[in-house]
């Protein structure tokens, strides 16, 4: 299609240029020729557009693309379902017809309230409420739904104090888990915290037992007693070490995401896993927050050293970030024209890959091919503010935590984060949260 546009392109330019000459020859050059050289000038322009932004992927391939992927997020949820206990798809079933009945009653309100403002709204709640009460019925619908809670099923009638078993020596920045009470609820739950902020995590069954959810909650009050204390207590003073403190907080907004991960490990093999927990060492900080308008900022480590400088100006198509020595270790170009963000990638000089965000209605997901395999960059969204992680076939190699808003010695420290996992994938890391920090920067700007 490239090769079309560039045709076009050339035979626009040609006509205006033969019209042109045809003209002064015959001494009949009149504003009639102008205005058509104008045209086929514009026109060459649009083509020659076209043919720039299909010099790498067109904008039709990557919509193939994001069908596909649409695809095959339905195919895996087929599959999942077909997985599914006949009880469990029994409550499936039974949720997605009461959540349509319920869904259609909220559309029917919109006629019978003669379509007034009032009538739309609480018909619109009605509609929502429908549509999470069949998210409710599968833990792959509800999983995909949200970041908030998790679903989690097992193959057979499970007791809290049996999963408690499991997880009790298990260490993470809430410590370890303990047995509870709440005020809404009969049975008992796994319990994680309170954090020093007040914010905890909890996990509790069905009276079947094979389904679990896992919440988390800042209403310490909702706790109504503890059955058992835990064996490990939390840490919770880190007196002046700041990347110790920031390192928590940041543990703590990846707690639920990893917490979920274990207990589906563990209702499937019977282990649980363990929490990864980040080291002061591979903590960075960026020293001011990024702007459209363009500036030079550093990323520095623990001992506030600048590791590499970032450089960008208006209209910030190209990123460049540097070493010490100011030398060029990554360059970022962003593509103009496409309606998902893409973003293609240099290191040191040469195409490392294309990053490219994916067609999501919960969460922001990036993609690129390496030569390592699939690097995957996805939103966190069960946290306050924009915070990302980083796989690298499924595996993660760090985070990106664009505005912890910690309270630190008095100081409010809002900065980006980035974890580093791995030290060897710092630099791209960093390329990919300078990134981060444009994309969120020009939506903040759009509102």
């Amino acid at each position: 299609m490239k090769i079309v546009w560039k045709i076009l392109c050339v035979i626009c330019v040609l006509l205006g240029a033969l019209g042109a000459i045809s003209d002064l020859v015959e001494g009949s050059f009149s504003e009639d020729t102008a205005l058509t050289v104008m045209v086929m000038l514009i026109f060459a322009g649009i083509f020659g557009y076209l043919a720039w932004i299909w010099r790498s992927k067109s904008p039709v391939k990557r919509a193939a693309e994001q069908m596909s992927n649409v695809a095959e997020a339905m195919k895996e949820s087929n599959k999942a379902y077909k997985e599914m206990s006949k009880s469990l798809k029994r409550r499936a079933w039974r949720y997605r017809i009461v959540g349509i009945i319920v869904a259609a009653f909220g559309i029917r309100l919109w006629p019978l309230g003669n379509w007034s403002s009032f009538w739309i709204s609480v018909g619109a709640v009605v509609l929502i409420i429908g549509i999470a009460i069949i998210f409710l019925g599968s833990p792959n619908e509800y999983n995909a739904s949200t970041d908030v809670g998790a679903m989690i099923t097992f193959n057979r009638k499970m007791t809290i104090e049996e999963i408690y078993e499991a997880f009790k020596n298990i260490e993470n920045p809430l410590g370890s888990c303990y047995l509870g009470h709440f005020r809404t609820m009969k049975q008992p739950a796994m319990i994680y915290g309170p954090a020093d902020s007040g914010d905890y995590l909890y996990f509790w069954l069905t009276k079947g037992g094979e389904i679990g959810f896992l919440g988390s909650s800042f209403l310490e009050g909702f706790i109504k007693d503890k059955i058992n204390e835990p064996l490990i207590p939390a840490k919770s003073d880190f007196g002046e070490n700041t990347a110790a403190y920031i390192c928590y907080h940041s543990d703590l907004i990846l707690l639920q995401k990893q917490l979920k991960e274990s207990l589906e490990n563990y209702a499937k093999t019977g282990q649980p896993l363990l929490i990864a927990r980040s080291q002061p060492s591979q903590v960075y900080t960026f020293t001011e927050d990024f702007k459209l308008t363009g500036q030079h900022f550093s990323l520095c480590d623990q001992n506030e050293e600048v590791i590499y400088e970032v450089d960008g100006t208006v209209p910030l198509i190209n990123l460049y970030i540097y070493d010490k020595e100011h030398t060029e270790i990554f360059r970022l170009t962003k593509e103009i024209g496409h309606a998902l963000a893409t973003y293609h990638f240099y290191y040191k000089g040469e195409l490392y890959g294309t990053l490219e965000k994916q067609f999501a209605l919960i969460r922001d997901k990036f993609k690129m091919q390496v030569k390592e395999g699939t690097l995957e960059l996805t939103e966190y969204a069960g946290s306050i503010g924009n915070n990302y992680t980083v796989a690298l076939n499924g595996r993660m190699i760090g985070a990106i935590m664009d505005d912890l808003n910690l309270t630190i010695h008095n100081l409010i420290f809002d900065n980006a984060v980035v974890i580093a996992y791995d030290d060897k994938y710092l630099p791209l890391l960093t390329a990919m949260a300078v990134m981060v920090a444009r994309e969120i920067a020009r939506d903040e700007e759009d509102e």
